[in-house]
């Protein structure tokens, strides 16, 4: 009742999860943000999937990732948003 499913990756949380889950400890949260990508081409979204790894595999605790949308610039031939919309 409290997940609405969009195919079989994405879903909805109802906000009446919180209710439910007021009493439990909070989790922790990290933010990879900036970071120059290697040669090989590891950024910020292999960084994040390596981290989620690691914590899962090897410290054995529950993980939960959440990775946005990457930019659309190279897919239309033009620099992204973020790089300055190629004023920079």
């Amino acid at each position: 009742e409290e997940v609405d499913l969009y195919g079989s990756f994405k879903a909805k949380i109802k906000l009446s999860v919180l209710e439910r889950l007021k009493d439990t400890n909070n989790g922790n949260y990290i933010v990879v943000t900036g970071i120059n990508p290697t040669p090989l081409g590891e950024g910020k979204s292999t960084t994040t999937i390596g981290l989620c790894q690691a914590i899962g595999a090897h410290v054995g605790k529950k993980v939960f990732t959440c990775i946005r949308q990457p930019s659309q610039g190279p897919t239309f031939g033009i620099k992204g948003g973020a790089a300055g919309g190629g004023y920079s």
